[in-house]
């Protein structure tokens, strides 16, 4: 079910930019957060069936469509969401990046937890505003919030936080009472509270997901943006949406996204969701377990040959965050031996200052390529 597809020379970005760049088409990639394997049969099936039909005008969305979300939320977070709440549009960047606008002026502060995925640091500078970070707290491998420092910045005038719900790239699901902490700061201190949840769905047994939508009834300033994207290999297809139960934070931003014409979706996107949601929840439980079993891979090739190393447990996303700093290499001097071989993986540094002699590696790939991955890794990163 989940094996390797050849995806150079069909436009992807992950692996024809390599291409394009090493002139070469035998690298394995590890490095932008999409899976290498087919999506779920059924929204395959349903995307064959829909392009069949022959005519791709302007298409709306439907009560399937905000049904489906709601059903999904109830079902997999036990969550109640009105469909009333939903705002469809095209990427979840795009989405943040507009309420970023909407909900702030310009130099307002706005915060972020470091190390992060890297795109939540030009969001808030391309947008005019003033960037704080909230580092986490780092010990023996593991990602904690620092809630002192975090009701400090508050405190300092923050006026919306950017939340990364699980976490990229250190694969912390946040628990209950982590959230509830960090939603009655924001409520004591009048900060927006804008939650990505992409990887919501990639949750590695024991852990269970939480979603903000917990705290809707606590606190009105809080919006969850989603996709099906990461989950079912769909981000080619923008199929992103904004949850937002306060009239007027949502009137707000649909009124932007109605005036710079990014409400709704195109055909294919919503014809995917509808299917991902209602049809494949056998399939992202199997790709959970097959990410988990590939993990399982990683962390025994590492105590092996690295054991110097430090994994960081991964409780959600498919992206492993490796601790190399006892070897003394940079980010860049990996990244060189990487390449060497053959191998392609994200920069640490990207993530934050703090992480350099870090990397992060994409495990939504096949068995078959994570081992011969893990192969040429062990010949291009010294052991010394």
């Amino acid at each position: 079910m989940f094996n390797t597809l050849n995806r150079f020379n069909t436009r992807s970005a992950k692996w024809d930019n390599v291409k394009a760049q090493f002139k070469r088409d035998d690298y394995l990639v590890f490095s932008v957060a999409d899976s290498d394997y087919p999506t779920a049969e059924p929204i395959i099936e349903t995307l064959k069936k829909r392009v069949e039909h022959g005519a791709f005008g302007y298409t709306k969305t439907d009560d399937h469509y905000f049904n489906a979300i709601c059903e999904w939320f109830e079902r997999r977070y036990q969550t109640t969401i009105n469909p009333s709440w939903i705002l469809p549009s095209s990427k979840v960047l795009s989405l943040l990046s507009t309420a970023i606008d909407v909900y702030t002026n310009q130099n307002d502060q706005v915060l972020i937890q470091t190390p992060v995925y890297h795109v939540f640091f030009p969001l808030v500078n391309q947008n005019h505003r003033t960037l704080i970070e909230n580092p986490l707290c780092y010990s023996d491998g593991k990602y904690t919030m620092d809630f002192n420092d975090l009701e400090t910045s508050f405190k300092n005038g923050v006026k919306l936080m950017v939340l990364c719900n699980p976490h990229n790239p250190v694969g912390r699901v946040w628990r209950y009472d982590e959230l509830d902490s960090l939603v009655r700061l924001c409520k004591k201190y009048d900060v927006i509270l804008l939650s990505d949840e992409i990887h919501a769905d990639l949750i590695l047994d024991p852990n269970r997901f939480v979603t903000v939508g917990n705290f809707f009834n606590v606190y009105k300033n809080i919006i969850i943006v989603h996709a099906p994207s990461k989950t079912f290999n769909l981000a080619g297809l923008h199929s992103a949406y904004a949850v937002i139960p306060s009239s007027k934070l949502r009137n707000a931003l649909k009124s932007t996204l109605l005036k710079r014409f990014t409400l709704g979706q195109n055909a294919m996107a919503i014809e995917a969701l509808i299917t991902a949601y209602t049809q494949c929840d056998d399939w992202v439980d199997a790709q959970n377990k097959h990410i988990s079993d590939n993990y399982k891979i990683l962390s025994s090739f590492l105590i092996e040959h690295y054991p110097n190393s430090q994994l960081a447990p991964l409780e959600g996303t498919y992206l492993a965050w490796l601790d190399f700093t006892k070897y003394r290499y940079s980010c860049k001097e990996m990244d060189s031996f990487l390449i060497n071989q053959g191998i392609k993986l994200s920069q640490g540094s990207d993530f934050g200052k703090q992480c350099d002699g870090f990397l992060r590696m994409n495990l939504a790939v096949s068995k078959n390529q994570l081992i011969e991955g893990l192969g040429r890794f062990k010949k291009a990163i010294p052991n010394k």
